[in-house]
């Protein structure tokens, strides 16, 4: 099974071209537009990477390599 990255973009344009390039590399692509959906995803399914705006996820702090 490939790698699997969660690409989460309010952006369709965005997604639409992230998920053409890393899909062409291999990778397993999920995409969604919403922190709810991303965390629904996360409860569901292992995802290796996420790629996304900070700021759409209301995320403030990084620590240690997790987001916190």
């Amino acid at each position: 099974m490939p790698e699997q990255i969660l690409i989460i973009d309010n952006n369709t344009t965005s997604l639409r071209k992230l998920r053409e390039v890393l899909s062409k590399e291999g990778f397993g692509i999920i995409t969604v537009t919403d922190k709810a959906s991303a965390e629904n995803i996360l409860r569901k399914m292992n995802i290796n990477y996420i790629v996304g705006e900070v700021g759409l996820l209301g995320l403030t702090n990084f620590e240690n390599g997790e987001i916190k």
